[in-house]
């Protein structure tokens, strides 16, 4: 699992090195408003971060429109909670094709989100 982890870190800090030495900046797609922020946070001005939903949506059993699939094929990341919140996700993410997508609850394995 940590392996998994680490590897999508690199896919991230490799990606955004990338970024920084291209014209455009790096494009993330995130699959609400939460992850959207801390990815903002955490890129600053290095990255473009951009939500597939609006602020207050229903993220569990949200819609997504052709839209949000052009959205996230034209992004050179997408990040996703995981855990069954965005339960669209993976019927989802079948549509777009050659983009890495990280799950951000895999990133603290040991944390007891039970509580």
């Amino acid at each position: 699992m940590k392996l998994s982890t680490i590897k999508k870190a690199l896919v991230l800090t490799f990606g955004l090195s990338a970024a920084m030495a291209m014209a455009e900046p790096f494009k993330v797609v995130t699959t609400f408003t939460v992850i959207q922020d801390i990815a903002q946070n955490v890129a600053g001005d290095k990255a473009t971060v951009e939500s597939i939903t609006k602020p207050g949506a229903e993220i569990h059993d949200y819609q997504p429109t052709p839209k949000d699939i052009v959205k996230a094929q034209k992004a050179d990341l997408v990040l996703w909670n995981g855990m069954n919140l965005e339960r669209w996700f993976e019927r989802f993410f079948e549509n777009v094709k050659g983009k890495p997508a990280v799950v951000v609850t895999e990133a603290s394995p040991n944390a007891d989100y039970r509580r």
